[in-house]
């Protein structure tokens, strides 16, 4: 039978003094590399996932005004407050901020288009105090700036042809 080895039993070589400084600098070296690697991938996500939640942010206020336009009978615009009325009913209200649109809903308060640079209502032609349109002029997160619109179903094209000589006043 041949003799069994056991690793524990075995020599090993010694090292020096200096061998063992220099593998503990290069140890040290490597860790830091690596550590910073996962910082700098920590930084980039942290970015990416703030543009991506600012983009996602504007998505929703998009999605949300939209459903309130389209699930709406009128919109009546009263002392920078719109109504959202359902079967005659105010259902919903937005109030304008300086920087916001503030959502009042049911008894829940939400934030919309934080962070707007314009916005422009179009009257219905029937009722001044009725709104046709609204455009909200926002930043999008690269920087750039977009008009978005929402309305009800208009009938105004259709008057505008029936009436002989009629000019629009927006």
């Amino acid at each position: 039978m041949a003799k069994k080895r056991h690793i524990l039993h075995k020599q090993l070589k010694a090292s020096t003094l200096v061998e063992l400084l220099l593998t503990m600098i290069i140890s040290g070296i490597i860790f830091t590399l690596v550590f910073d690697g996962v910082d700098m991938m920590k930084k980039f996500s942290r970015t990416v996932n703030k543009r991506i939640s600012s983009v996602q942010a504007m998505l929703y206020s998009h999605e949300v005004l939209e459903h309130l336009m389209e699930n709406a009978d009128s919109v009546v615009g009263q002392n920078n407050q719109f109504l959202f009325y359902r079967q005659g009913i105010a259902s919903d209200s937005v109030i304008i901020g300086e920087s916001s649109f503030i959502l009042q809903s049911r008894g829940v308060t939400d934030t919309l288009f934080s962070g707007y640079l314009n916005y422009r209502i179009i009257p219905s032609l029937n009722h001044t105090d009725h709104m046709d349109s609204l455009l909200i002029h926002c930043i999008v997160h690269t920087g750039d700036s977009v008009w978005l619109e929402y309305g009800l179903p208009s009938s105004r094209y259709a008057y505008l042809n029936i009436t002989e000589g009629y000019e629009d006043p927006s």
